[in-house]
C-alpha cells in the first residue's frame, strides 16, 4: 500500500469520502456529526518479530476489512470459488461453468482475486496461449464458508421464495 502521509488513511480510520460515515443530526441541527465508532485497524496487538495483527472492526465504516467482505461476498466470487474447488481452470470454462456472467465482469472478477491473493494465473506457452486459474491457499480457505453458506441456501430456498411470493402477493 502506498504512503498517503497519515497514517489515519493507511490504517482505515480516515472517513473521508466514505459512504455513511456520518450520522445524521440528532439535536434537530441541519448539520451532520462525523460517526463514532471504535478505530479500525489502529492499535497493533502484540510486539516482536511477528507481524502486527490488528484489530478490524466489519462495522466500521472506514475498517478496510468491508471491502474484503464486499470481494469475498460478490455476486461472481463464491461462483468462482466454487469452481476452482474442482482444481484449475481456463478462461472459458469457468465462464460456462458459472453460467451467466459476461467475460468482461469475469475478467474483473478475476483480477480482483488474483490482487486479493486468492487465485493464480498461470500462462503457458502455446498458440493461442493457454491461462490457467487455480485457488490458493488463502482462496481454497473459502471453500467451507462458502459451502456453508450454500447447504443453508439449499436447505432454506424453498423457505424464502414461498415468503418472497407471499410479500409480493401483498403489496401487488
Amino acid at each position: 500500500m502506498g504512503s498517503t502521509g497519515s497514517t489515519g488513511s493507511a490504517r482505515g480510520t480516515d472517513t473521508v469520502g466514505v459512504e455513511g460515515a456520518v450520522e445524521p443530526p440528532t439535536d434537530g441541527s441541519k448539520e451532520a456529526a462525523p460517526r463514532q465508532s471504535a478505530q479500525c485497524c489502529a492499535v497493533p496487538v502484540g510486539d516482536g518479530p511477528q507481524a502486527a495483527v490488528f484489530d478490524f472492526d466489519i462495522l466500521s465504516p472506514a475498517c478496510p476489512s468491508r471491502t474484503v467482505l464486499r470481494h469475498v461476498v460478490d455476486r461472481w466470487t463464491p461462483l468462482v470459488v466454487t469452481v476452482l474447488a474442482d482444481g484449475p481452470s481456463r478462461f472459458g470454462e469457468l465462464r460456462s461453468r458459472v453460467g451467466g456472467v459476461t467475460p468482461k465482469v469475469l475478467t474483473q472478477t478475476l483480477r480482483s482475486m488474483e490482487r486479493d491473493g486468492l487465485v493464480t494465473r498461470t500462462q503457458l506457452p502455446g498458440v493461442p496461449p493457454r491461462v490457467d486459474y487455480e485457488l490458493t491457499d488463502l482462496g481454497r480457505s473459502l471453500q467451507a464458508p462458502i459451502g456453508a453458506l450454500r447447504t443453508w441456501i439449499h436447505t432454506h430456498s424453498a423457505q424464502i421464495l414461498a415468503h418472497r411470493e407471499s410479500y409480493d402477493a401483498v403489496e401487488s
